[in-house]
């Protein structure tokens, strides 16, 4: 007897299942395809443990007539197509007919459907991929389908499921996409028994932006209606405002399809460029209309990805109707002082943040060092006297050497033990930086161009990053109160109100013990906006929202001690001081001994250096005093 065996009708539909259902969002997405291509104009998604256990959409498209019942769920059975020809013409977006068959396989499904030429609907069960009951029954026109128990019958499938909550925010995308790209569609979601959005279906885009990311983000919207050879671009673009730390406010869909594609992202974010922070991502909802004969979707049974005839041309064209649409607007941010000054109690005071040329910049420093720097230079002291002398003093030039001498040995030095640094040597800059050392005698020189900290040694002297060293020491003081449980927390004068998404909302109560545990109570507010009651007690910044968006993007179903370091260092990176601010002496001093206190004084939770070491003999060696 061979090897090679014939499988069975019913393992190749679980196994075709397997390409075309991976979760929950999966039946979800594909439901409500068929309900776009049956000519829906309401549709109703219900959701319930993340899909996992009960899913129903329903509309009012044209129904299914009797007679193609069993056929609608029979594999590669479509209404969309007929022939091969068909596949270079596509308009639809369901068009393989493997949809229906592969839920039916791997859940227990209930159909109800009627036709506007019928008297009467039809219900039909199916179990395993079979019909179990059919039978007429009262109904409007259009189709509901309700599927349950999802992977019941293939076990290995159904571990590998996140938790219901994860699931929950994959169907919550899908809906908001699907939503996007047809908003001449009124989309009712509900999860869990609780509306999470309804769109009107007026057809206007930007009303259904305005319900899915919120006021915000309406705002500061940059509409895109142009043409080119190939294409029609349509939808809005955001403005500088609307940065974004990731891609997932990015949505792309041709002909109404949502995709996946990297040629129209780089080109709409090659657009971006010079225009909007580095590593920051715009936002953007596009729809490209483009001759079906030129694409080609029929890649991947998911359809979430298309190939493109020319690729070198749409990146071409997308770019330059992008790159116009920008140009043609005011691309200048505005400064909110609300959201961005500290309080002056803090332990460090944020200002001239908004220097805007180098110019203004170098004028003000000038003024900075006539005032503030005293250097002593007699012939009176050694070279080594010199060098211990440099002084900042920010109330008197005169200063007797008695007085400045004594303020060095009380304030500007920090010591620790007689461990002397590694160092690893950079024969390219002729610079050092400090890999391993304890600190040394260090004074306090000044502050170079308000984002570096001058102070030096008697063998060197040292840059620190300002941003970084506050960096450490906040990361390093919040992630100990963290883990003791002694974040304190900060009582809101007054609640404030942030508007999120559905699927963020959805993350941050889903998260909630965690957002409780770093300092944030909050409610719900109603919508998609919740009320901030609390925030860490010493957190220096007012965009709350922001910072609530980036400590998502860190947080995962299994909560693992990374990913609390990633939230923390995120934290700290949003409150610590920034290149720019200019910090009076005692900052300057506080800082650094912090700095002295921490476990890994050196680099930053990013990894980059807090400070560099220039040895005065590289000095010499430029100024040819030595050879």
């Amino acid at each position: 007897m061979g090897d090679i065996n014939i499988l069975s009708n019913d393992l190749i539909n679980k196994i075709a299942a397997g390409e075309v259902i991976e979760r929950p969002a999966s039946i979800v997405k594909e439901l409500i395809e068929n309900s776009i291509d049956a000519g829906a104009s309401e549709i109703i998604v219900e959701v319930e443990n993340g899909g996992i256990s009960f899913i129903r959409v329903s509309d009012n498209g044209k129904g299914i007539k009797e007679d193609d019942i069993e056929k609608a769920f029979m594999r590669h059975a479509t209404s969309k197509i007929k022939n091969e020809y068909d596949l270079f013409k596509i308009t639809s977006l369901g068009f393989r007919g493997e949809a229906l068959a592969s839920i039916a396989s791997v859940s227990k499904v209930e159909l109800i459907t009627k036709t506007s030429h019928s008297d009467f609907g039809i219900k039909a069960q199916l179990e395993n991929g079979n019909i179990i009951l059919k039978e007429y029954c009262g109904s409007t026109n259009g189709t509901t389908i309700t599927v349950r128990d999802i992977f019941y019958n293939v076990p290995a499938r159904l571990k590998f499921l996140k938790s219901p909550s994860r699931e929950q925010a994959y169907i919550t995308e899908i809906i908001e996409n699907l939503a996007l790209s047809h908003p001449q569609i009124s989309f009712k979601y509900i999860s869990n028994k609780k509306t999470v959005f309804i769109t009107t279906g007026d057809g206007n885009l930007k009303n259904v932006i305005y319900i899915i990311y919120g006021k915000s983000v309406f705002e500061n919207l940059i509409e895109i209606n142009s043409s080119k050879e190939t294409i029609t671009l349509k939808g809005f673009i955001g403005n500088s405002k609307l940065e974004k730390n990731n891609r997932n406010y990015q949505s792309i869909f041709v002909n109404g399809r949502l995709i996946k594609n990297k040629t129209v992202t780089a080109a709409v974010e090659n657009a971006y460029k010079s225009m909007i922070s580095i590593n920051k991502f715009p936002l953007f909802v596009l729809n490209l209309f483009i001759n079906p004969e030129l694409i080609d979707v029929n890649v991947h049974p998911t359809k979430a990805e298309i190939k493109f005839s020319d690729e070198q041309k749409i990146f071409k064209e997308v770019y330059s109707i992008i790159k116009d649409s920008l140009l043609k607007k005011e691309f200048i941010p505005s400064y909110n002082i609300d959201d961005n000054t500290v309080d002056t109690k803090t332990e460090f005071s944020l200002n001239d943040n908004y220097i805007n040329s180098l110019e203004e910049k170098n004028s003000i420093f000038k003024e900075n060092i006539d005032n503030n720097y005293n250097v002593y230079s007699s012939n009176k002291f050694s070279k080594e006297d010199i060098y211990k002398n440099i002084s900042f003093n920010l109330n008197t030039i005169d200063i007797e050497k008695e007085v400045l001498q004594e303020n060095i040995e009380q304030n500007n030095t920090i010591s620790n033990s007689n461990i002397k640094p590694e160092i690893i040597t950079d024969n390219n800059y002729e610079q050092s930086i400090i890999i391993n050392p304890s600190f040394l005698l260090l004074t306090v020189v000044g502050q170079l161009h308000f984002t570096y900290i001058i102070a030096e040694a008697i063998e060197g002297f040292y840059l620190i990053d300002q941003h970084a060293a506050h960096e450490r020491v906040l990361f390093e003081k919040y992630l100990d109160e963290y883990n003791s449980g002694n974040l304190n927390k900060q009582i809101l004068l007054s609640p404030i109100i942030l508007e999120f998404s559905p699927s963020d909302k959805e993350k941050i109560f889903n998260n909630m013990p965690l957002l409780n545990k770093l300092g944030f109570d909050f409610e719900d507010f109603g919508g998609n906006s919740i009320s901030l009651r609390t925030v860490p007690n010493n957190l220096k910044i007012k965009n709350y929202k922001l910072l609530l968006e980036e400590i998502l993007l860190n947080i995962n179903n299994e909560i693992q001690s990374n990913t609390i370091e990633k939230i923390i260092y995120t934290m700290a990176c949003k409150d610590a001081v920034k290149a720019g601010d200019k910090l009076n002496h005692q900052e300057i001093l506080n800082l650094i001994k912090e700095l002295s206190k921490c476990k890994n004084p050196f680099t930053c939770p990013h990894g980059r250096p807090t400070m560099i070491k220039f040895d005065y003999i590289d000095l010499e060696k430029k100024f040819k005093r030595i050879m």
